[in-house]
């Protein structure tokens, strides 16, 4: 989610993924937790996404252009690793003239030095496309500035195709535990997980065919949450018993009663998100 041209800032986002729903049924849910009604903007965004054999996903730098109608921007992004619902990204956009990289621009910034080599040698390539609609509904609530973004659409590699359906809290100035709050409060009333895949790891698990249930087995309590965001994630089928196992190694014995059955039947029981959302932040709070 980018606002207008940020040389370098720090994006601060709260994702998650949905199953059945529309732009209608979220601006209803917004306008009830929020008790008045947001105004929406839809939008068709395509994006084009470049690597070097993979070299950049594997630093953790995304580099991307995007084209509204006949608008376009350049956006970098450097990832956490295998961050959480809530994530803290570097990134900068720059407005470009054409859907091309502009190398000019990218050489400027403090990325990696194998990604800085890639870039010196002008060896980007295309590696995937998509196209979705965004529907934006600007949020301010108690000194907090949110941008809520509904993203619907599809990754496509090759044959290849991943369902993209969800929802992007970014704090755009404030509190960010109104940004949490504003999340946990609108997951509470739609079919609702924690999401962790980014559209560029949909992009390259589609370009090797990359299961994300065929990955090394989780040791740590955080792995094994982000196991099961990615279990219940489209581009794993979902995977409800691979759900269920998560769950059962998370050790939360309330959590285990509450959502375990409804996790079997392939369900996203209500508050699931809540909670997993809960146990991100408690990592990350014991991390730093």
């Amino acid at each position: 989610m980018n606002r207008a041209s940020t040389p370098d800032t720090i994006e601060l986002e709260l994702k998650l993924g949905l199953r059945d729903c529309d732009p209608s049924k979220v601006s209803n849910v917004l306008n009830s937790v929020l008790g008045r009604e947001i105004a929406s903007k839809t939008q068709l965004l395509q994006n084009t996404y470049f690597d070097s054999a993979g070299l950049l996903h594997r630093s953790g730098v995304a580099i991307r252009t995007r084209s509204v109608k006949t608008s376009h921007e350049m956006t970098v992004k450097i990832r956490e690793p295998d961050e959480g619902g809530l994530s803290q990204r570097r990134e900068w956009n720059f407005p470009i003239d054409t859907p091309n990289l502009d190398y000019a621009l990218l050489e400027r910034l403090d990325l990696p030095g194998s990604v800085v080599s890639v870039i010196r040698e002008r060896s980007l390539e295309v590696v995937f496309q998509n196209a979705f609609e965004r529907t934006d509904w600007h949020v301010t609530e108690d000194n907090c500035d949110v941008m809520v973004s509904l993203d619907l659409g599809s990754v496509q590699v090759d044959g290849r195709e991943s369902q993209v359906s969800e929802l992007e809290l970014e704090l755009l100035s404030g509190d960010i535990g109104q940004l949490i709050r504003l999340g946990c409060e609108l997951a509470d009333r739609l079919p609702a997980f924690m999401g962790v895949i980014s559209k560029a790891e949909r992009g390259d698990r589609l370009i090797r065919e990359a299961d994300p249930m065929a990955e090394p087995i989780p040791v740590t309590r955080e792995q094994w949450l982000h196991w099961l965001s990615r279990a219940l994630d489209p581009l794993s089928g979902p995977a409800p018993d691979e759900a269920v196992r998560a769950l059962e190694s998370i050790g939360d014995q309330q959590a285990i009663s509450i959502y375990r059955d409804s996790l079997r039947r392939g369900e996203l029981p209500t508050g699931l998100a809540r909670w997993m959302i809960a146990q991100s932040l408690e990592s990350m709070n014991a991390a730093s």
